[in-house]
């Protein structure tokens, strides 16, 4: 890491950028010499060093440069905080009494309580950060007031500005190498929060960086102006004008980059000439709707009873006071939420004997004697299919789901199709089959079949790149599409080792220099074709452990398949639904009451997550079960107790100031 010159900056110039941000202290990583355990680096906004070091206890900033002035000037300080301590000594922490555990937890409860704040604040990675940082700083300079430490509202605004352009410029360098040479995709929605009725557009990036790892970063959550018509033309506007805040240009672009949406006729509309793709999800959310609709419902009256019990059911254990009794939740089906029927029925079977002592003890026995245990199992048994389809595609953000929306397709069909055999599900998994088909097919003729792009992504994720579920016309459609593509996009090329390629030394002449014309050499070999890297890839013996994950397998194999390996760079980031966006979106609610223009400031500093984890592909190999966690298509924020199943702040847990 290079350091700066140490004649262009003062003691003074170092002080003050420490002071207002712009500089910032941090522990050497290389650094062996034991001073570093009582000194910090100063590192500027771009992360270099600079020649200067600071005291960790108090404060003093010291010329420094591990090439001119060593580490004797730091040796020497003799530091106000310790008198006569020549050489500083690293504080280790010690283990914290019960006692002040127990005032911690009561100002915690003061903190939530006098500022209306989530509970689940206090484990905020942010909070957690900022108590640790004025335990350090008393470690270090003794007992202060904390109001003259924090900053004022106006200060932390202005700074989360500053900050966030400086990780725009850095985003922006980074995305734009990455869009040219492998593409990426984009999911967008819009949403409309509670409290002022403002209008939000969000946008989240999803791309492999060099490292082979799937990332995902929010780039903003704008508001509409309430005066503009969110019609498909203002949305295109809107979008195309934010994205090229970050150096992404969508026209010039647009054929390496993939939108993800739901079907919105004016979200269709916006992005009509762009490559752009439905959200799984809501697909099947579509799918469940019209097969509990009032229509179908008419003619499955055993069902539709059933369901209509079991919610009056739910109802009166909340509104009695009897949900205390029973150890998990009821769940109250919500029309918004997917998979609602699903979480309301199996919440009661799970707990179906314990929910019938209950009410016999209340004398309420009749409320469980309506529903009929094994039409409940039934139609629990129909619709989990659904909700762990619905919990793999909308897998966190971070672990690729392009592959999984094919065979999972295919599953539900043949699940439905298998279910229109029994009395009882017979109409409800006719329609079923009836949406599926529709909205998902294997049928390329379609209009609405799955997507090629999401097709060719279950071909490249090595334990289902035979294609099983689909027949051999179909396997050879996608083979033809993965040739167009590469061809269409020229990743025919290997991007191996491009990097800092160093200059090929010259050869010493040999006995062999005499028949050069005769020799091979890499220039007369010819590179190997496609064709011979897609039989390669479906004939080798396949060493995937289902640990490893699937893009740094094919990071490995670049060399072997160059152009598979940049098209699986390209389609394995586009997410199966629009989530990621949509949880954007429980940010705004939570953040609602922050001025809208730093909104999307404050999500910059969130943008980036951690890799890719390896992807959950054994529902579709040797078995079925799998170990997904349920993800609320609005984010974690409504699954705190600060929340009830309808979604809204409970305040009457709060107490009054």
């Amino acid at each position: 890491m290079a350091e700066q010159s140490v004649d262009a900056l003062s003691l003074k110039d170092v002080q003050l950028g420490l002071d207002n941000g712009q500089f910032t202290a941090k522990k050497p990583t290389s650094g062996k010499s034991n001073v570093w355990e009582s000194f910090s680096c100063i590192i500027d906004a771009d992360g270099k060093k600079i020649p200067f070091a600071q005291c960790d206890k108090c404060l003093r900033v010291f010329p420094f440069s591990s090439h001119k002035t060593g580490t004797s000037g730091l040796r020497r300080h003799s530091c106000i905080i310790s008198k006569g301590q020549t050489k500083l000594a690293f504080t280790k922490s010690r283990p914290v009494p019960e006692q002040f555990k127990k005032e911690t937890t009561e100002k915690c409860v003061d903190f939530v309580c006098q500022d209306i704040r989530p509970y689940d604040t206090v484990s905020g990675k942010g909070f957690n950060q900022l108590a640790q940082h004025l335990v350090d700083t008393a470690a270090k300079i003794g007992k202060f007031n904390v109001s003259e430490i924090l900053p004022h509202p106006t200060t932390v605004s202005r700074n989360v500005e500053n900050r966030a352009q400086s990780l725009r410029r850095h985003v922006v360098d980074a995305l734009t190498a990455v869009i040219h040479k492998f593409g990426c995709a984009i999911t967008t929605d819009i949403w409309t929060e509670t409290y002022r009725k403002t209008s939000f557009l969000s946008a989240t990036i999803h791309y492999v960086n060099e490292k082979s790892e799937l990332q995902s970063r929010v780039l903003f959550a704008v508001p509409f102006d309430p005066s503009t018509s969110k019609t498909g033309e203002n949305i295109r506007i809107h979008l195309l004008q934010n994205l090229r805040i970050f150096g992404i240009d969508a026209t010039e672009m647009g054929r390496k980059i993939v939108f993800v949406t739901d079907r919105g006729a004016n979200m269709i509309s916006a992005l009509r000439g762009y490559t752009r793709l439905n959200c799984t999800a809501h697909i099947l959310n579509v799918t469940l709707s019209s097969a509990f609709g009032p229509a179908v419902m008419e003619m499955s009256p055993e069902i539709a009873g059933l369901l209509t019990d079991v919610k009056k059911l739910v109802t009166f254990f909340k509104h009695s006071g009897q949900q205390a009794k029973l150890k998990m939740s009821l769940k109250q089906s919500v029309e918004t939420r997917w998979n609602s029927n699903f979480d309301m029925l199996n919440s009661v079977l799970e707990q179906y004997e314990d929910i019938a002592s209950v009410l016999t003890e209340s004398k309420n026995h009749d409320k469980i004697l309506r529903i009929n245990a094994s039409t409940l199992k039934l139609l629990v048994s129909f619709l989990k299919p659904f909700k762990e389809a619905t919990d793999d595609l909308e897998t966190d953000n971070t672990t690729p789901s392009a592959s999984l929306v094919l065979p999972w397709s295919v599953r539900l069909i043949e699940h439905c199709t298998s279910a229109t055999k029994d009395p009882l599900l017979s109409e409800i998994a006719k329609v079923c089959v009836k949406r599926l088909k529709e909205l998902l097919s294997t049928d390329t003729t379609l209009p609405n079949s799955v997507h090629m792009l999401y097709r060719i992504a279950t071909f490249l994720t090595p334990n289902l790149r035979s294609l099983k579920m689909l027949d051999e016309r179909g396997r050879q459609e996608v083979i033809q599409g993965v040739k167009e593509i590469i061809e269409d996009l020229k990743f025919d090329y290997d991007t191996h080792g491009e990097e800092d390629v160093e200059p090929t030394p010259a050869k010493r002449p040999t006995v062999l220099s005499k028949f050069s014309d005769w020799e091979d050499n890499e220039e007369s070999v010819e590179s190997k074709s496609l064709d011979i890297q897609i039989q390669e890839y479906m004939t080798m013996r396949l060493e995937l452990s289902s640990q490893q994950k699937v893009l740094q397998w094919w990071d490995s194999h670049q060399s072997q398949f160059p152009a598979l390996s940049n098209l699986a760079r390209y389609v394995l980031c586009i997410p199966a639904t629009s989530a990621p966006s949509e949880r954007a979106f429980s940010l705004c609610e939570h953040r609602s009451v922050m001025v809208q223009e730093l909104l999307t400031d404050g999500m910059s500093h969130r943008g980036q997550n951690t890799p890719a984890e390896p992807l959950e592909e054994q529902r579709f190999t040797n078995t079925r079960e799998g170990n997904v966690k349920p993800l609320s298509p609005v984010g974690s924020l409504f699954e705190t107790n600060n929340f009830d199943d309808n979604g809204q702040q409970t305040i009457d847990n709060y107490f009054a100031r």
